[in-house]
């Protein structure tokens, strides 16, 4: 049913349809109401949440993503197919990223941290959809991690003259300290609404922040220009708190501040002489709205009030100005959880004061039930978990959810540290700037945590449009559009550099198994191939006919668009550090006992050192590069003309090559590996991430180094992952002449392969690969108990969907640790409603 927006002609409550109305006052109201619903229209709203496996990391771990992409209702989204994630270190590089296919509003993946991209340090992981690009990055979902280093010293190969050797990892746990001066403090002062008026008291708040954007604790009082001390202040929380002042005419005030043993004053904005005041209150049924006016504007025509959350005008009110003192009382229920934000409009619908505040709904909230079948458990049990979620009054709903599972013995955490799907979607995502601890306001929420809540949007910026941009519609188109897929587009050129008009091209997979698409060309000699379902790293022949007969054609593919929006600075709060010591001290005792029984870091002899060493260069491997039972590199294989699994064969050391029988893309002639004395096929790993499609969609000649970590030996270094050993695949890179090291070495009289016309091979930078978090089953006896299971995510899975009882349920087995296990489930119901339980139980 269709929300009518209601125009009040009075504050005190009576009210008529703005359609049925002719009074003007109303009337621009009602242009307000409708240049604001086209704004919505012309720029969609989506916001992103992002729920993690953990708080904190070490390299070598894996961050297991859930991703909920929703619009500004927080329901699942039906626009963007495509969601990017970066991981962004200290300086503002990205060191990695991938990209997320979104069906529905949901999706989920994984980062691998390998130490051969980035360095302990300091993190951001920040996601977005291309529409969200429009807002800016402020908008973007940010969280700041924590990355240790668990990983042991790996064992360079031999060294040689006139070359570095690999990279050693670092013994470091510590996070590098951030510099900040305690003596440097930067404090404002907000009135209420926006400015100090002359004879009208005004509530001011203030936040103080130290040279590293990080909240500082503060006191102090307010003075007059004779030096009379009028109010006195302090901080409630991160750095806020709030003062009442009433300044005079010909008066002037100070803030004399104190903090960390110092003292600095400060003016205090200067007051008006004529102007507005609008203050908000509320309790526990309504929002009560107070706008008081300077004598010399009464009779001055009619003022109107609007109040708008999620770029929807909830409620509009106007009255004429003959006193200079209104309220109103206005239900909490005519507006949705999250933010206000309300305007007060002068006689000539000039926006003069505004205000935002947080309506808190918390009936509104989904109840999750999550019951385990015993009690208490022991090392390694099964524990079976039953999820039951309800609305308030008991009713079953169906919903999207995800649960995670971790040892909280390895993994301390604290929740208000945490960035949950409550402080995200309902607060920080529609909340320009940054906001520390947001899940403080919603852990354990209290009153004075709403008051304090209340005091961050007193002193907070928020603005996705400016009211007079929206009424004089000078706000631009947008930039970005809406990503339903990721494509291929290019130009066919014909002889003398003509363009090809009608020209048929064919997409294909690189190894000859049929035709996937084909297009003709238009008169410009311009295809496309669009929302394809393309995933990173598989390569894909593009042949070209001319049904003209011409055969002197050549293809040009245009290069993606691959800019990464600029990086905001944040500042980095670090709650985790001591905990990300325990924690990487914990994730190391796991490396020691797996050097115990040598299963890394054994010793190899290197033949052409130089040449395996920028082979294995950007190797992604966990055991440090070219630390594997057998390396080939791209010398090697520069013979080889044909995919990487059909070239492989017969060349590496105990490996069999069985064909391919999964249902994931049929291709005739597709080989999986299997390492001698094991039954499962080896994982293999791309560039850093798993690939389930085995080699078959990699060209040798992309290729730079092959590493065999065989099972039982390094490839324990995957976990589960690497049970049945794995194949490190590294492919060239930009850094390195593999061409010049080719060259010479091939005998007189080979010939380098040319491009041949016609016909381009294109390995495609699409969607990374779902990857699927694997937890050990003890009950099968195939399962190696050997090795020490010192998991601290001990169970992920993005994936639930209640049925119509609001029931759903997992099975996992716990690891070697003892102690505290906590269940962390996030998720939300078809029309918006958001859930979040922490549940917890024992293994002794």
């Amino acid at each position: 049913m269709k929300k009518l927006i209601y125009i009040l002609l009075m504050f005190s409550g009576l009210c008529v349809k703005a359609q049925e109305t002719a009074n003007p006052v109303s009337s621009k109201v009602r242009v307000l109401v409708d240049s604001l619903n086209s704004f919505r229209k012309k720029n969609p709203v989506e916001k992103v949440h992002l729920q993690l496996d953990k708080p904190y990391y070490s390299l070598g771990d894996t961050i297991w993503i859930k991703a909920y992409v929703v619009n500004e209702r927080n329901e699942l989204s039906a626009l963007s197919k495509i969601l990017h994630i970066d991981l962004v270190n200290d300086k503002g590089l990205a060191k990695t990223n991938i990209t997320m296919p979104i069906t529905k509003g949901l999706g989920w993946g994984a980062i691998t941290l390998s130490d051969s991209l980035m360095q302990e340090g300091n993190y951001h992981i920040r996601a977005y959809t291309n529409l969200m690009r429009n807002f800016g990055t402020e908008y973007f979902f940010d969280k700041v991690i924590l990355i240790g280093n668990a990983l042991p010293p790996v064992e360079s190969p031999p060294a040689f003259s006139g070359k570095k050797s690999p990279v050693i990892a670092s013994n470091d746990i510590h996070p590098a300290p951030v510099k900040n001066d305690p003596n440097k403090i930067s404090i404002q002062f907000f009135p209420e609404g926006g400015d100090l008026v002359n004879g009208l008291s005004s509530k001011i708040g203030f936040k103080a922040v130290g040279d590293d954007g990080l909240s500082r604790e503060i006191s102090g009082y307010v003075v007059d220009k004779g030096n009379k001390q009028i109010v006195a202040f302090h901080s409630e929380h991160a750095g806020m708190g709030t003062f009442m002042l009433q300044p005079a005419p010909g008066n002037a005030y100070t803030a004399v501040v104190k903090f960390n043993g110092n003292e600095k004053r400060i003016e205090i904005p200067k007051a008006k002489d004529q102007g507005f005041i609008l203050s908000v209150t509320q309790n526990e049924d309504d929002v009560v709205v107070n706008i008081n006016a300077s004598a010399g504007l009464l009779q001055s025509g009619t003022i109107a009030l609007v109040g708008q959350a999620n770029n929807t005008v909830q409620y509009a009110a106007s009255k004429p100005l003959n006193r200079t003192s209104f309220n109103t009382v206005i239900p909490k229920d005519r507006f949705p959880e999250g933010i206000v934000q309300f305007t007060l409009f002068s006689p000539d619908f000039q926006p003069v004061a505004e205000r935002l505040v947080f309506v808190h709904h918390a009936d509104s909230h989904l109840k999750i039930n999550v019951a385990a079948d015993k009690p208490d458990y022991k090392r390694r049990d099964k524990v079976h978990l039953d999820l039951e979620v309800t609305d308030l009054d008991g009713r079953p709903v169906t919903g999207a959810f995800s649960l995670a599972v971790t040892d909280e013995t390895k993994v301390p955490y604290d929740e208000k540290n945490e960035k949950t799907i409550f402080s995200n979607l309902l607060l920080t995502a529609d909340l320009k700037g940054y906001v520390e601890q947001p899940n403080y306001y919603f852990a354990n929420d209290t009153l004075g945590k709403m008051s304090q809540l209340d005091n961050l949007l007193l002193t907070q910026g928020w603005r996705r449009f400016v009211w007079k941009d929206i009424m004089l519609n000078t706000i631009p188109p947008p930039a970005y559009q809406v990503e339903t897929g990721v494509g291929i587009s290019g130009r066919v050129m014909a002889s003398g550099g003509r363009p090809a008009e009608g020209a048929r091209v064919f997409l294909l997979f690189d190894m000859g198994s049929g035709v996937l698409i084909d297009t003709v060309t238009n008169n410009e000699g311009r295809f496309s191939f669009g929302n394809f379902p393309f995933r990173k790293g598989i390569g894909y022949n593009i042949s070209v006919i001319d049904p003209k007969g011409e055969k002197n054609l050549k293809i040009q593919i245009d290069k993606p668009n691959n800019d990464l929006p600029g990086i905001s600075h944040l500042p980095e709060e670090h709650p985790y550090n001591d905990n990300l010591i325990s924690y990487v001290e914990n994730s190391r005792a796991r490396f020691v006992e797996l050097k115990k029984d040598a299963w890394i870091n054994k010793p190899i002899e290197l033949k052409e050192v130089d040449i395996r060493e920028l082979a294995v260069k950007n190797s992604s491997s966990l055991a440090g590069p070219g630390n594997a039972d057998q390396v080939l590199t791209f010398v090697d294989l520069m013979n080889c003309q044909t995919d990487l699994s059909k070239c492989l064969v017969g060349r590496l050391t105990g490996i069999q090559w069985r064909p391919d029988t999964s249902k994931f893309l049929t291709i005739k002639g597709s080989f999986l590996p299997f390492s001698r004395g094991f039954d499962g096929p080896m994982t293999i790993v791309v560039d850093g991430q798993e690939r389930a499609d085995g080699l078959s969609n990699t060209m040798s000649e992309d290729v730079a180094s092959v590493e065999v970590l065989r099972g039982g030996g390094a490839s324990a270094l995957y976990g589960m992952h690497g049970a049945n050993g794995v194949i490190v695949i590294t492919t060239k890179k930009g850094d390195i002449d593999y061409e010049a090291f080719e060259s010479e070495r091939r005998h007189p009289g080979d010939a380098k392969t040319k491009q041949q016309r016609g016909l381009i091979k294109y390995t495609f930078a699409g969607y990374d690969m779902r990857r699927e978090f694997y937890s050990p089953d003890y009950f099968n006896p195939q399962t190696n108990t050997l090795i020490p299971d010192l998991r601290s995510t001990i169970y992920w899975k993005p994936s639930i969907i209640t049925n119509n009882l609001g029931k759903a349920g997992v099975d996992f087995f716990n690891a070697d640790g003892s102690g505290n296990y906590r269940v962390i489930v996030e998720g939300l119901a078809p029309e918006g409603k958001l859930g979040r339980q922490v549940y917890h139980y024992t293994v002794k």
